[in-house]
């Protein structure tokens, strides 16, 4: 039985205009339509939930400056959701963790980001560590590759943590990375013989953006195997009627999840009704599923813990299961990182989900 909440229930929802708007778009509607559904069926404890959405531009300093006033201006504040890039994720884990407030972040996918935001900042996405492993073990037992070239852009924390762990899993696993090079979005950059010569190239970008160019050059000058990248190129749009689409993929996450512990059908296609209800017309993806998930996720706990007091919320999360649209969501051994499974997705089918594993060897955090 869920206990009486005597105060209206107030959460935060952070999601960027700018560059992340493309992921954290979608990934606000999901919130949004997560706490519909709940007011919709009476609410939590005899109260209903206000999103507050907080809106910045894509940028470290604007987003904590919008935190920092959101907070000032609305007190009852009980928990923060939000984000899909790391950098971000830490200018705003930094005001939640001051004003002891919990945290789950839908997209941000450090691994290293709960202990370095403290024990109240909890991830609903994989981290960058299963990823990175999903695309190595992939590359090696389903393409047969047994070389790899990493290119990155070295100017974001995501796609340096990439890189790195997915240089760790891919040796781990008996290949070889025969090169590594960094770039500059919009720069020209020197492509090495060796590069060339290898069986794959792992693409650590931000978006595609900045991958697009990049891959056209490599197919310039001859490099016709598989290049990979991580869930920032999840923009199925760039990649419609892109003929640099072929031979490309990246990882991201499952959706609708098929791994245990999942979603019913019958959640995942009320969620598809919904959101396409919520957004005009617009199709659900993985980032709007993050979003329902995380929000879902917060929700569940505020129910469990009877009470908005962050510390109460924050100790149900930690014990929370949530049987999500892009996988089943819970803690173990004091994680606040879920173990979730990873889809492969084609860029030149990129509607086709249908690749979806669990990674054996994952690197730690």
């Amino acid at each position: 039985m869920i206990s009486q909440i005597s105060a209206q229930i107030k959460i935060g929802a952070v999601y960027c205009h700018g560059d992340q708007q493309v992921l954290d778009a979608p990934s606000s509607i999901g919130a949004r339509l997560a706490v519909d559904q709940v007011n919709r069926a009476g609410g939590i404890g005899g109260q209903s939930v206000e999103l507050i959405a907080i809106t910045p531009d894509s940028s470290p300093d604007s987003v904590k400056n919008a935190v920092t006033s959101a907070l000032e201006k609305n007190p009852g504040i009980s928990a923060l959701v939000g984000l899909s890039d790391t950098d971000l994720a830490l200018a705003v884990g930094s005001v939640a963790k001051k004003k002891g407030l919990p945290f789950v972040t839908s997209g941000a996918t450090s691994p290293k980001l709960p202990a370095a935001l403290g024990s109240r900042f909890f991830l609903a996405c994989f981290g960058d560590n299963v990823q990175a492993a999903a695309a190595a073990q992939w590359l090696r037992d389903s393409k047969n590759c047994r070389t790899v070239a990493v290119l990155i852009d070295p100017s974001h924390t995501y796609t340096r943590l990439l890189a790195a762990y997915f240089s760790k899993a891919f040796r781990s696993g008996g290949g070889k990375i025969t090169a590594q090079s960094r770039f500059q979005p919009g720069r020209y950059f020197k492509i090495s013989p060796s590069i060339l010569k290898a069986d794959a190239v792992f693409l650590a970008a931000e978006s595609p953006k900045d991958a697009i160019p990049v891959i056209q050059r490599l197919r310039s000058m001859g490099f016709a195997g598989p290049i990979v990248g991580g869930d920032g190129l999840d923009v199925p749009d760039a990649w419609i009627r892109q003929s640099l689409s072929a031979n490309v993929f990246f990882t991201t996450h499952a959706y609708p999840s098929r791994a245990p512990g999942s979603a019913s059908s019958g959640t995942a296609k009320a969620f598809q009704r919904g959101f396409k209800k919520l957004s005009g017309g617009k199709d659900s993806d993985s980032f709007s599923g993050l979003g329902y998930d995380a929000t879902r996720l917060l929700l569940q706990s505020i129910a469990t813990a009877g009470s908005i007091d962050p510390k109460a919320i924050a100790k149900a999360l930690q014990h929370s299961h949530l049987a999500g649209v892009t996988g089943q969501i819970h803690y173990t051994k004091g994680s606040r990182v879920p173990v979730k499974p990873v889809s492969i997705i084609s860029a030149a089918n990129p509607e086709d989900g249908s690749l979806q594993l669990t990674p054996s060897l994952v690197p730690g955090p």
